[in-house]
């Protein structure tokens, strides 16, 4: 068995737990117009997207390094899941590569990974908010910092934006590390992604912020309930799916609803 088999096999037999975890209030902090890039072969965001998917307003997945759950079929640049089939020709997804040289990345080399980093690139050069949780930007995946910087720096909206970094590491490393990403004091430096934007402002982060900074007119924080029960969870998000569909996005927290851990 070869090292990517070997990886493969070790992140396919991870599970979620059935309670709410990180990556289910993650998914759900966001609507359908954002995006989640990952680096991580790990299941767990796939999966709680899968558990989630009912709700429709799920973000764009992109897996900058691939994952062990999603796939794609070359012929008709299709990706998805493993247990979904290509919509052209019906054939099962074969698996995405994982493994990539240490010094030079190479990602435009395969087609699927490539799209992912073009799908992200996209993104980064029209974001107004971008949250970095969990990725130190390692010196050797230079190439993977210098494809983002390029993007956003062409950003338009690049001088209204901010960026905030979630890590644990000290304030002036994390500073030092990311400083060509900052314009000014536009950016935020957290040690937990519950203390985020997007975390404090469910589904409403860039409107939150547009009306704090652009408009004087700050709005009450609407974090998630503290609970453990996906049911309550999706209970709670009702009243903001319901404005979503209404097209309106209020700075109003959502009805008082009971979501208590059992």
């Amino acid at each position: 068995m070869n090292l990517e088999s070997q990886v493969r096999d070790y992140f396919q037999k991870m599970v979620l737990p059935d309670e709410v975890t990180i990556y289910d209030r993650l998914l759900l902090s966001l609507r359908e117009k954002d995006m989640i890039a990952s680096f991580n072969w790990d299941p767990f965001l796939p999966l709680a997207f899968k558990r989630n998917r009912k709700l429709r307003r799920l973000p764009k997945l992109a897996f900058l390094h691939g994952n062990v759950e999603v796939g794609s079929c070359l012929e008709h640049r299709r990706s998805g899941f493993l247990d979904q089939r290509c919509s052209v020709c019906a054939k099962p997804f074969a698996s995405s590569k994982l493994l990539f040289p240490v010094k030079q990345k190479n990602y435009s080399e395969d087609p699927f990974i490539h799209s992912e980093w073009e799908h992200l690139r996209w993104h980064l050069s029209r974001a107004y908010f971008v949250t970095v949780f969990g990725y130190s930007a390692p010196v050797t995946d230079i190439e993977a910092k210098t494809l983002m910087l390029d993007e956003w720096q062409r950003n338009p909206m690049r001088d209204l934006a901010e960026i905030e970094i979630v890590d644990i590491r000290e304030r002036a490393d994390l500073e030092s590390t990311w400083k060509e990403f900052f314009v000014r004091r536009h950016y935020a430096i957290w040690d937990h992604v519950s203390k985020t934007c997007c975390f404090r402002n469910v589904r409403r982060s860039c409107e939150a912020f547009a009306m704090a900074t652009l408009q004087n007119d700050p709005w009450h924080e609407n974090p998630f309930p503290d609970t453990t029960d996906l049911g309550q969870l999706s209970k709670w998000l009702e009243p903001l799916l319901f404005e979503e569909e209404q097209g309106k996005f209020s700075g109003k927290p959502c009805p008082s609803v009971s979501c208590k851990a059992a």
